[in-house]
């Protein structure tokens, strides 16, 4: 069976209006469209009322912007909806006032065949579910380069800067040794000054980061288009002391969205958009497309990498960290993930970049504070424990599933008792060495217990849970097929999800990892 068509609700036609569109639909054979007709535009929409629509055609009356408020109404109330207004030809000056509304694009009766419609429909439905899930992307662990090509600045509560790189100068027309301590919302226009400062005192502890993107007329009248990304500090009782300003000229991207082709604007505008580095190469590692993070993660801009070989091995099915500075000396440590997918039409190797310099900052910060455990090399409890509900913070604002996995060594007291506790050492030491083998250095592993151990997956659930506990037999059987001795090292295993729509604090995931654990073991007794 092919694909459901997809719904398209057609607002304010008329029925003649609505026949020509099905008639153009209906003429070239295309049954990818289901119109779905109100001939009047209500006051006020109610999405209870509208069908499971994927986009709108909307054709008002009149040439004032009164018939365009349903568009501000459906871009509030049904955000997923891609909207297309269908105009005559003296309706012309809509066209602004409407895009600027939330409009994806726009036709004009009489001058479109069904290819330009079918085109623009498509187009514009990608380009709303790319505009949506940039809308509820987090941009997470960005930092400041002074010599970056983004927009970066630093200001206060009241607006004082105290910072900003010479991009922002350059671009705001702010020489740079009066950039700090000017004050950013007194410099900008009254209406825009109340907007950034309400903005940013919407800003919470629990949601610290926000993002926004508006129009900047420049003072020769050029109108920009900007994408901004705000973080705000705050200190231990909760009050802010500082904002964090990141922006890009988006300008070129929005002129140029009309005319992107439907796949290639859905693929390059996820990639556009992360906040991981993205790399696409061939199979020979030849660089055929580098996304704006991946060029700040590897400090060279995608005219230097598309064409030559990357710098580093990409292989399938990989993972691993490596170490980069940025233009201003900093050590990042980066994780590097490879999988295999197509490139317009041919075998690629896609690899992301994710910048986790502060979790290895914080394994550093760890290992230095003595949170190691002096048999295995692993984190003791206090380390895994400290660790372990950072990452779930972590995990709860970026709406990330984990896994957490209960390990005990069976039998330890056995082996102590007849061959020694230096035997027993040894059983716990290679189970630690299974679960490094099992688990990714992402991972927060740790010993807990004298003959248990905690792992912590990032980015799993129970669906992964099979597989890595499949890894984790194959790590065990080589083990012990690599050490013959008087006993086989045996491991039972317990698991929990951690679910940030039902986020539990990290005692109850260990209670529940710990009590299928002792099931585990049981049912291996019972054979």
């Amino acid at each position: 069976m092919g694909e459901p068509a997809m719904k398209i609700l057609c607002l304010g036609l008329d029925q003649r209006q609505v026949d020509e569109l099905r008639g153009l639909l209906c003429e070239s054979g295309d049954d990818r469209y289901n119109l779905h007709c109100q001939l009047e535009l209500p006051e006020h929409l109610d999405t209870t009322q509208l069908p499971m629509a994927e986009a709108v055609i909307l054709s008002p009356d009149g040439h004032d912007q009164s018939g365009l408020k349903v568009i501000a109404d459906l871009r509030e109330r049904a955000p997923h909806l891609a909207i297309i207004l269908v105009l005559r030809a003296d309706q012309q000056s809509l066209v602004a006032p409407a895009l600027a509304l939330g409009a994806q694009d726009c036709l004009t009766w009489g001058r479109f065949d069904v290819e330009d419609l079918t085109r623009v429909v498509d187009l514009s439905r990608l380009r709303q579910a790319n505009l949506e899930k940039l809308r509820v992307e987090s941009d997470f662990y960005r930092s400041i380069v002074n010599d970056q090509a983004e927009l970066i600045c630093r200001l206060l509560p009241d607006g004082t800067m105290t910072f900003a790189n010479p991009a922002f100068c350059r671009y705001f027309g702010i020489p740079p040794a009066r950039a700090v301590g000017l004050n950013l919302f007194r410099h900008m226009s009254a209406e825009d000054g109340d907007y950034l400062q309400n903005f940013l005192a919407g800003l919470t502890p629990e949601m610290p980061l926000g993002r926004i993107e508006h129009t900047y007329q420049s003072p020769d009248g050029d109108l920009r288009w900007q994408a901004w990304s705000k973080r705000a500090f705050f200190d231990p009782q909760g009050r802010a002391v500082e904002y964090q300003c990141v922006g890009v000229d988006i300008t070129e991207r929005k002129l140029t969205e009309q005319t992107l082709q439907a796949v290639e604007l859905n693929l390059r505008q996820i990639f556009l958009s992360n906040a991981d580095g993205m790399i696409v190469a061939d199979l020979g590692g030849k660089v055929m497309f580098v996304n704006p993070s991946a060029e700040r993660l590897l400090s060279r801009s995608a005219a230097e990498l598309i064409g030559s070989a990357f710098p580093f091995e990409l292989a399938a099915d990989t993972a691993n960290e490596m170490c980069l500075l940025s233009p201003g000396g900093r050590k990042l440590v980066v994780e590097m993930r490879v999988v295999a997918t197509k490139w317009q039409g041919r075998p690629a190797l896609l690899a992301s970049l994710r910048d986790i310099t502060e979790l290895a900052e914080l394994r550093e910060e760890l290992r230095a504070l003595s949170l190691e455990d002096e048999l295995t090399g692993l984190y003791n409890r206090r380390g895994f424990i400290t660790l372990a509900r950072q990452q779930i913070k972590t995990a709860l604002r970026m709406k990330r599933r984990m896994l957490l996995f209960f390990v005990d060594v069976d039998d330890l007291k056995v082996i102590n008792d007849n061959l020694g506790h230096r035997e027993g050492d040894r059983a716990i030491f290679g189970a630690a060495l299974v679960l490094r083998d099992t688990f990714r250095e992402a991972d927060v592993v740790g010993r807990v217990g004298g003959d248990e151990f905690a792992a912590l997956a990032m980015e799993a659930d129970e669906e992964q849970a099979p597989a890595i506990l499949a890894r984790l037999e194959h790590s065990l059987e080589s083990y012990n097929q690599g050490r013959p001795g008087a006993y086989r090292l045996s491991l039972s295993v317990g698991t929990a999800t951690y679910d940030p729509d039902g986020p539990r604090p990290l005692e109850d995931l260990l209670a529940e990892a710990d009590r299928r654990m002792y099931q585990h073991k049981r049912s291996k007794s019972e054979k």
